[in-house]
């Protein structure tokens, strides 16, 4: 009779089955257990509730009940069920007259697993807001088919989830990728489950620290050291400290030599550092490096930033011998300390770095090598050998740099007359070895006038162009211009020629222009001098002349009015003279008196007459003063001065009050050819003459 019961209750359960899982009831075992555990949530009152557990199986065709009491899980075991089967299971819950039933859950009870949740060791990274995992898979999965995954992520320190599925592709790793919402720090939890329809989704994994993506290298400076007698150089790195939300971060430093890049050293170049180092020394050689500092943490490696290191010169790392046979160089080395590996190099310069041949073999201390290559014509080569060892790293053992070219010392020139006429400029092209370190030392310029010794001179390696100067007008020289180098004597050999501009026209012309400009500075300079000095020049050139009334020019002796001896005029010259040369005045015949045509009249003594004689010695006349002669002259009584227009013109009241009052005697007029003669004169008058006994 229970049997068509339970048959009524399958076929409830077939129509109204269903294929999903329903939260409200579970059954599932573990990866490598045997039986099943079945739980669902409280239905009724707690402790007053009793369950029962129904399963109906499709094949069989039958059910079965569990008592489960008033426990919300009941534990089957494997060989209660069928597990090759489909079965629907529910259960009903019982609280007085209550009855409460779950949904049915249809089931597969050998497929019913449920795995552990993924771990937490897993590696992933981050780029793009997209995490990727190597997540493992499940212990029981099986078959070609990857299992299902899916996430759930909050920003750190955010309340709230967000579940997202990842995605898996299927490959040696069998990785998985989940799409994060934005940059940043994220919590996040991974679950899976096997690719089967009656499997069951894992817990939820703990928590993974996912740190912000690092987008960019850190910052780099530098300070680089030169290169010493040893070989070696030191480079100071340093950078800034990763911020917080880049979780736990490491630098990877690599040090790259371009031109020898052993196999055997490529992870012994390699420096990890921790989070708290922010600066690094690193030794090395003279050779060109690269420098490359990575910051990675657990979402994985930032870009790189990278530093070049250009190669070093030092001239006393030389090599013992270099000769070059044709297109191939030779070149012989000493090994200042042991080692167990060496690279020599060869690069041209400019070009691309071309790998050096790397010898790996242990050599001691001042052991002799020679090293044989092939160098292209017309370039710059650098040929160096660096050594390693383990305890010391690498070293430069030798460097020098050889312009490998068939072409002529000697440069040819331009030759520029200068601005002045005893000076050449001679201009060239930079030398190709001027660009090769150490090759160029200088230009060496020689000069020399036909039959003179020559003159040298030297440039820098970087000049173009030098000037000759003191060079002699119109004379004809040779120069010479000549790149000196370390193996070269430093001899001018090919010789250009030239002539020097003489003096001709040009230069007369030059002068001419200089004499008239300086004379039409000099005219306008000497009238402005002229005008402010006009009045004080007439001043000093041409004073005012003293008038001879009230003088003592006219003072005669005693001996020349007394009555042994004639009385002279007022001008006669002193010098011996015949009488036919004596020069005597004649009077005006308009004056009034006596006729003065048939005889002169006699003096009239004047007011002078009464007055007491000065006393003089014999011979005590003297010349006048030449500014005398230049004088006016005083005309005798009643006649007009010179000049006058009318004869009978008579004094004016001032004229006669002057005349009275300077009690002087009348002068005779004396002509103007008299006065401008360059000879003393005496004036006589005759009148006074026939006067004298």
């Amino acid at each position: 009779m229970l049997r068509w019961p339970m048959l009524g209750w399958l076929l409830v359960a077939l129509v109204a089955g269903d294929t999903t899982a329903v939260p409200g009831l579970s059954c599932w075992k573990r990866c490598g257990f045997r039986w099943f555990l079945c739980s669902w949530p409280p239905l009724g009152p707690a402790g007053n509730t009793s369950y029962v557990l129904t399963l109906c199986y499709t094949t069989r065709r039958q059910c079965r009940r569990f008592q489960a009491g008033t426990k919300t899980t009941y534990t089957l075991k494997h060989h209660h069920v069928y597990a090759l089967t489909n079965t629907t299971a529910w259960v009903e819950a019982h609280w007085g007259d209550h009855i409460h039933r779950t949904p049915n859950h249809t089931l597969y009870f050998d497929e019913a697993v449920k795995p552990d949740p993924p771990s937490t060791g897993m590696p992933f990274t981050k780029t793009s807001n997209q995490l990727r995992l190597q997540m493992p898979r499940p212990q029981c999965h099986s078959g070609s088919r990857p299992p299902q995954r899916e996430a759930r992520f909050r920003k750190m320190g955010a309340h709230g989830w967000t579940q997202v599925t990842c995605e898996t592709v299927t490959d040696e790793d069998d990785s998985v990728t989940c799409t994060l919402g934005g940059d940043g720090a994220f919590e996040v939890q991974l679950r899976h489950k096997l690719p089967l329809w009656s499997s069951y989704w894992s817990d939820w994994s703990s928590s993974i620290f996912i740190p912000a993506e690092i987008l960019a290298g850190p910052v780099l400076s530098y300070q680089l050291g030169k290169l010493g007698r040893d070989g070696q150089r030191v480079l100071r790195l340093s950078w800034q400290r990763a911020p917080e939300e880049q979780g736990d971060v490491t630098y990877a430093l690599h040090a790259h030599i371009l031109a020898c890049r052993c196999a055997r050293l490529s992870e012994e170049d390699a420096v990890v550092l921790g989070r708290d180092v922010t600066w690094h020394n690193l030794t090395l050689s003279g050779a060109e490096y690269e420098i490359l500092l990575t910051a990675a943490n657990a979402a994985g490696p930032g870009p790189a930033q990278q530093l070049w290191v250009p190669a070093e010169q030092r001239p006393d790392l030389g090599f013992k011998d270099v000769s070059v046979t044709g297109g191939t160089v030779t070149a012989r080395w000493e090994a200042p300390s042991p080692g167990s590996l060496y690279c020599f190099e060869q690069q041209p310069l400019p070009g691309v770095p071309k790998q050096g041949v790397c010898v790996k073999r242990d050599f001691p201390a001042k052991s002799i090598h020679v090293e044989r290559g092939a160098l292209e014509v017309q370039a710059c080569h650098r040929l160096a050998v660096h050594g390693w060892a383990p305890a010391r790293g690498w070293a430069t053992f030798a460097l020098q740099h050889h312009y490998a070219s068939n072409a002529s010392l000697a440069v040819p020139i331009r030759i520029n007359a200068s601005a002045e006429d005893a000076a050449i400029t001679l201009w060239w092209s930079p030398s190709p070895r001027a660009t090769c370190p150490g090759v160029l030392a200088k230009y060496l310029i020689c000069h020399a006038a036909e039959g003179d010794n020559v003159t040298y001179g030297e440039a820098e390696a970087t000049a173009s162009h030098y000037t000759l100067r003191h060079l002699q007008p119109g004379t004809a020289y040779r120069v010479s211009v000549q790149e000196v180098t370390a193996e070269s004597k430093g001899t001018c050999g090919v010789w250009w020629h030239f002539q020097t501009k003489p003096l001709g026209p040009q230069g007369a012309a030059w002068k001419s222009n200089l004499k008239y400009l300086g004379i039409s500075l000099s005219v306008p300079t000497v009238a402005a001098i002229y005008q402010l000095n006009k009045k004080r020049a007439r001043r000093l050139l041409f004073p005012p002349l003293p008038k001879p009334t009230g003088s003592k020019a006219i003072q005669f002796c005693t001996s020349e009015t007394s009555q042994g001896r004639p009385w002279p005029g007022f001008v006669e010259p002193l010098e011996r003279f015949s009488p036919a040369e004596l020069l005597l005045t004649e009077l005006n015949p308009s004056k009034e008196g006596p006729d003065s045509s048939t005889e002169p009249s006699e003096p009239q003594p004047g007011p002078m007459a009464e007055e007491p004689v000065v006393v003089c010695p014999l011979g005590c006349e003297k010349e006048l003063h030449f500014a005398y002669r230049k004088q006016e002259v005083l005309s005798p009584a009643g006649f007009p001065p010179p000049g006058s227009t009318s004869y009978t013109s008579h004094p004016s009241e001032e004229e006669e009050k002057e005349e009275e009052g300077s009690g002087e005697l009348s002068q005779t007029l004396v002509p103007i050819a008299l006065l401008i003669s360059d000879k003393p004169i005496i004036i006589r008058d005759p009148s006074l003459e026939k006067a004298v006994p």
